[in-house]
């Protein structure tokens, strides 16, 4: 059965009205000195703009986040605990897109018919 959803976590980074939000935000700790950030691209995108609301210092800034979420189709579901001090996540889901119809093969080609030697004309 092909899933039916997308989802994603808004996570909570700090506490206050200064709070900083990251969705879907994925670390590779494979190295052991320093992780390396692997949040998929329209994530990240996401990202750099709560960064910006943040930087603009009015609080909090968790309303405008939650208006982009909401206008890239995301719908709040549930919040959670993630474990982590002052990280809590906000769980959001959406429709997947109906996955286009795989295109059409060009016909298989029929081999070519041995043409038959010209008669002679008489």
């Amino acid at each position: 059965m092909a899933p039916r959803w997308e989802y994603c976590i808004l996570t909570r980074l700090s506490n206050g009205p200064d709070t900083k939000w990251y969705v879907n935000r994925l670390f590779d700790y494979s190295e052991p000195l320093m992780p390396v950030e692997v949040t998929e691209a329209p994530f990240r995108q996401f990202n750099e703009e709560f960064d910006i609301l943040h930087a603009k210092m009015t609080y909090p800034i968790l309303p405008a986040v939650l208006n982009m979420l909401g206008a890239a189709g995301w719908e709040l579901l549930d919040d959670m605990q993630t474990g982590l001090t002052g990280g809590e996540g906000l769980v959001f889901r959406r429709p997947l897109e109906e996955a286009a119809a795989p295109a059409k093969k060009p016909a298989a080609r029929r081999p070519a018919k041995a043409k038959k030697p010209a008669a002679r004309k008489r």
